[in-house]
């Protein structure tokens, strides 16, 4: 292990992504973990209180303890009717019996079919969808039910350690397995998944990806304190490391040994489901080296490779920053997934930020807004997005950035991935501190039941907000009798000025420290804690030459008018959830003619009454000022005069330039096709 003093001047350092704590914060950090609430029959009880210390600085809540209302209900709605529901009524391998019974000798549809089983049931347990929880209970009840004698669970084909990834489909499915126990379902199911852990022959430090089951192993420590699983987590992360080649950064072995001042040459979801591991480790050791080694990882991902949509470019491999580099929506995802770790075990509400820019821009960019198809590739700028219009794979052309309910078809993961996006997101709007407080990570209307205080007490803080579409959010707390306990809410580094109220009168506002600000004191039921969050209006600068626009945790882009044709796949789609051929039907051949230094002059913000769906029908837009650029046009393939692509920005001259004019642009996450990264035109 590193000294105290070695690792403080690499979490410490002014470019690293999260400032943590330092070492005496760290162990102090040693109560038990808080009880874990879940939701049976609408009645909260403590599910699965952990059996271990954890050095978390804040813990998550069960699935079910919070509950989305509002424009953010709506959308999990949305997608439990749809693709939610019924994906695997519409393709395969969602319609096969994989995880219930059906073998194959490959990997992939296991963990495609997880995928789907992990989310869904996440989207069960936050909207209280019983009929879809009972859909996905099918294949975890059928998979702990038919353990082989060793405990051994999962498909028959792999369990003889000969695959690539042949214990990677466990890791995706488990963790679903995991939601549902702590949501009170299913009481055998940590000692079903002890059991394989414990009588498991094969290496967990190798081959690429079975690393990752480092986060279940850990998951049953927690719930049974069985230090055989801490010592099998640890051994396979040294095996991982000592396999890995120090300075070697090719494929999925990627060095995460060492911060390099280097771009990631590593394929996305690998690298960061591996990344996440020392980070999970450090919150059940308290040792500050796996701490580091996480936050050294995380660090390259933000100094090479983020997009403005707030997800590094990921096609499949770490990419660079220009307007046409995409992420594919495991990424989008996964990476979220990965920075709830960070939060929890640094307590910086840094990691909150990220998550919220991507969920609110990157996310909802990548799916139809009736929840009925997704991509598997999307980015800033797409001006089309059709079967054969894949721009990453221009050579020959791919079929990745159409919306389809199933993008990708026999690479289906990211028709499973994504429905654990959202969920997760409620999930971890809210976390318990050691002090027994209650810290508001994300925003958006919701309400959560939990227990605070000394004493445990219950309540129910109900939240309610337009947020992002408005800068005000309303905290009221609901309590049988007085209860003393913090409250810290973040306050969002891109946010200045921020005010709170109690009870509608202003409050000092409290110092914040690593992105929070706390409320001590005593609440009786019936308090209102307002918060406001101004939100500014700014540029960002994007190589080419490129320029966005961004208010508080939105970016801003030029929606394109679509001219939408269905194709129906067999095997793959039906009539009702098609493929879908997106071309333009309006113009989008502008550059931004924004003077930054009179912004706020040129840039005008326009808000009306929340709308009903503020992703189809915007509650806020920008009206900004632009330039036609002559000749920037959609790019042909050399080879194929029937197949185009979005292009590139472009070099422009003064002589390329029509007439300033006013267009408006709306939340990156209300558009399919867009502009959002514009030629800088202001100096033409």
């Amino acid at each position: 292990m590193k000294s105290t003093s070695d690792v403080e001047g690499v979490v410490n350092d002014p470019k690293t992504s999260a400032c943590v704590m330092d070492r005496r914060e760290f162990l102090r950090l040693t109560l038990m973990s808080s009880a874990m609430l879940a939701v049976t029959g609408g009645e909260f009880r403590a599910a699965a209180e952990n059996a271990v210390n954890s050095f978390s600085a804040l813990d998550p809540l069960a699935p079910g303890a919070v509950r989305p209302e509002g424009w953010l209900r709506l959308y999990l709605e949305k997608q439990a009717t749809q693709l939610g529901s019924q994906l695997p009524n519409i393709s395969w391998p969602f319609s096969a019996g994989y995880w219930a019974g059906e073998q194959n000798e490959d990997w992939w549809p296991f963990e495609q079919k997880a995928y789907w089983i992990d989310g869904a049931t996440r989207l069960a347990l936050v909207t209280g969808n019983q009929q879809l929880l009972e859909q996905v209970e099918t294949s975890i009840r059928s998979t702990l039910a038919h353990a082989d004698e060793d405990g051994y669970l999962g498909p028959t084909a792999f369990k003889d350690p000969k695959l690539d990834f042949n214990r990677w489909p466990q890791n995706v499915f488990f963790r679903g397995v995991a939601a549902a126990y702590d949501a009170g379902n299913n009481p055998d199911a940590v000692e079903a998944l002890r059991r394989h852990y414990l009588n498991d022959k094969t290496s967990y430090g190798k081959p690429v990806r079975n690393v990752t089951n480092v986060e279940d192993i850990l998951w049953v420590y927690a719930h049974t304190g069985d230090k055989r699983l801490l010592e099998l987590a640890k051994t396979a992360w040294a095996e991982y490391l000592k396999e890995t080649k120090p300075g070697a950064d090719s494929g999925d072995l990627s060095p995460l040994r060492v911060y390099a001042a280097t771009p990631i040459d590593a394929h996305g979801v690998t690298y960061i489901e591996t990344a996440k591991q020392p980070a999970i480790l450090y919150l059940y050791t308290g040792e500050l080296e796996y701490l580091r080694f996480a936050l050294a990882a995380q660090r390259r991902i933000f100094d090479h490779h983020m997009l403005v949509d707030g997800i590094p470019s990921t096609s499949e491999y770490y990419r660079t920053r220009t307007s046409l580099d995409s992420h594919e929506t495991c990424d989008i995802t996964d990476h979220t997934w990965s920075w709830g770790y960070m939060l929890m075990a640094t307590g910086d509400a840094s990691w909150a930020d990220h998550v919220e820019r991507a969920c609110m821009n990157a996310g909802f960019g990548a799916i139809k807004k009736d929840w009925k198809a997704l991509q598997y590739f999307s980015c800033p700028n797409q001006f089309l997005a059709t079967l054969n219009s894949d721009h990453n794979v221009m050579e020959h052309g791919g079929r990745k950035m159409a919306f389809q309910p199933n993008p990708g078809q026999r690479t289906a993961c990211c028709g499973g991935d994504v429905h654990r996006l959202y969920p997760n997101y409620v999930i971890r709007m809210w976390m318990k501190d050691k002090q027994g407080g209650l810290a508001a990570v994300l925003y958006g209307p919701s309400r959560v039941k939990i227990t605070v205080g000394a004493a445990q007490q219950d309540v129910e803080i109900v939240q309610e907000t337009n947020y992002p579409f408005e800068e005000q959010i309303e905290f009221t707390i609901k309590t049988a009798k007085p209860v003393d306990f913090p409250l810290s809410l973040r306050i969002p580094a891109w946010c200045a000025g921020a005010k709170m109220a109690v009870n509608g009168k202003a409050v000092t506002m409290p110092q914040v420290r690593k992105g929070f600000a706390t409320l001590e004191r005593r609440f009786d039921s019936g308090d209102k804690v307002t918060l406001i969050l101004p939100m500014r209006t700014a540029l960002t600068r994007w190589p080419q030459e490129g320029v966005a626009v961004e208010h508080g945790p939105i970016v801003y882009a030029l929606a394109i008018k679509e001219n939408w044709t269905p194709i129906v796949e067999e095997k793959f789609t039906t009539a009702e959830f098609p493929s879908w051929n997106a071309m333009p039907a309006s113009a989008w051949n502008y550059g931004l003619a924004v003077d930054e230094a009179r912004l706020n002059d040129q840039i005008k913000v326009h808000r009306k009454a929340m709308t009903t769906d503020p992703w189809i029908d915007p509650a806020v837009t920008l009206s900004v000022p632009v330039r036609t650029v002559a000749g920037w046009t959609l790019q042909q393939n050399p080879d194929d005069a029937t197949q185009q692509f979005t292009p590139p920005l472009p070099e422009v001259t003064a002589g390329d330039l029509g007439a300033t004019e006013e267009v408006t642009l709306v939340p990156y996450g209300s558009t399919h096709l867009r502009v959002t990264i514009f030629p800088d035109v202001s100096k033409g």
